[in-house]
């Protein structure tokens, strides 16, 4: 296990090379970090919804529907790790404008879309540039508060999830009245707007080591830098199930629902049900003691697993209801909790070990739609318990996975 010495920290300097960037440059900082969140998870939330629904308007399949969603997260596997590396190394105001522009031009490409094969590759470029984005952002907000990593990281969450909330209201009004695109060219302009605050707001800065006598004691758990590690394998498999969970629920919810007699507004209700926990999920994890996030990531794979059994096992309305408030505290947990164990065990690169977190959980982003599609085929509650399953099995490995973490930083 790597250690860092007791007299060196992390300092940010600002492009002048001042001792420390001022307290007031960082909030600001991060004020804008999460705003841009909001921004960009609004942009997502909405093309994630259009990519699935025009595919289907073009007279595309229920696979190609989910490979709509699903390609995204085959990108999504790898582009983090790279784009968190890359921003680590150019800086986070840099990393972000570039990828901004990226996105506005891929954005611009779906007017042009015409076949669901169109549909597919442009959300699989959204998967790079995404996979910029997220890291910068995640490592930004908690280089710039390394006393409270918990509570940014869970600000960061909660931006994201509440730009989420908006996004089927966003595409559902404007869609049915202004035609086809309109959604598309509303997030086109919402991205112009996260151009000009990243360009006009953010300070440039960058990351040096300082020495100094004596590190003050904190509650964070000592660097670990082995991303092979106990603590890391239970991590990714805890974020990998938030990706698997959540798309089971954006891409194949609504054919369930529907498929046993309810109508889309009753999908809609259940939806803003685990957006709305979901989110609440958020500021409460992050604001729980940061030492019980092995905690929290194993009570997320164990409500995931309550939840889905509810969803294959009663078919009532008010039981589904209650499952996907459970499912959106489960949500909420094991991807927060998995983003502040890696995240918190570096202090020089933040944005590479977020974009490990981000990595895995485009495994379970491209997993949940693509094999929950695929065994929908067959029943239509089995994308369900194929939830239940996969949360029993993370849940038993993560468990072992934590106490030997725990015993090897006792040691």
């Amino acid at each position: 296990m790597a250690e860092i010495h007791e007299d060196t920290e992390m300092f940010c300097l600002d492009v002048d090379g001042e001792p420390d960037l001022p307290s007031i440059a960082k909030r600001k900082n991060r004020l804008i970090g999460y705003v841009i969140t909001f921004l960009v998870t609004l942009t997502l939330g909405t093309t994630e919804i259009f990519a699935s629904w025009y595919t289907g308007e073009l007279g595309g399949s229920g696979f190609l529907a989910g490979l709509a969603i699903g390609s995204f997260g085959l990108v999504y596997m790898f582009s983090p790790s790279i784009g968190g590396k890359i921003s680590d190394r150019i800086g986070r105001r840099a990393s972000m404008l570039i990828a901004t522009l990226a996105y506005i031009a891929v954005l611009i490409l779906y007017p042009f879309s015409s076949t669901p094969i169109h549909l597919i590759l442009i959300r699989a470029l959204e998967g790079v540039v995404y996979g910029f984005i997220a890291p910068s952002i995640e490592g930004m907000v908690a280089e710039l508060s390394p006393e409270s990593q918990a509570v940014t990281l869970g600000n960061f969450s909660t931006s994201w999830s509440a730009g989420m909330i908006i996004s089927p209201f966003l595409i559902g009004y404007v869609t049915g009245r202004y035609g086809v695109f309109s959604s598309i060219y509303v997030i086109i302009a919402v991205e112009f707007v996260s151009l000009g605050i990243i360009g006009a707001m953010m300070q440039n800065y960058r990351m040096k080591t300082i020495y100094r006598e004596k590190r003050k004691s904190t509650d964070r758990p000592r660097p670990v830098h082995s991303k092979t590690g106990a603590r890391f394998i239970a991590s990714y498999l805890s974020v990998a199930l938030w990706g698997v969970i959540s798309t089971v629920i954006l891409a194949l919810l609504p054919r369930y629902v529907q498929g046993l007699g309810y109508g889309t507004e009753d999908f809609g209700n259940l939806l803003i049900i685990w957006n709305f926990v979901r989110t609440l999920a958020f500021i409460i994890c992050a604001r729980l003691p940061e030492r019980t996030m092995g905690n929290v990531i194993i009570a997320g794979a164990a409500l995931s697993g309550v939840s889905s059994v509810m969803m294959f096992a009663v078919n009532s309305m008010w039981v589904w209801g209650l499952a996907m408030a459970i499912s959106g505290i489960a949500v909420g947990f094991s991807y927060l909790g998995a983003l502040y164990l890696i995240v918190s065990a570096t202090e020089d690169e933040k944005g590479g070990h977020a974009g490990l977190v981000e990595s895995m959980g485009g495994v379970g982003l491209f997993l949940g739609p693509m094999v929950g599609g695929l065994v929908m085929d067959r029943s239509p509650e089995y994308p369900f318990v194929l939830c239940a399953v996969l949360s029993v099995i993370v849940l038993l490995l993560i468990v072992p996975l934590l106490r030997r973490s725990k015993k090897q930083t006792n040691e």
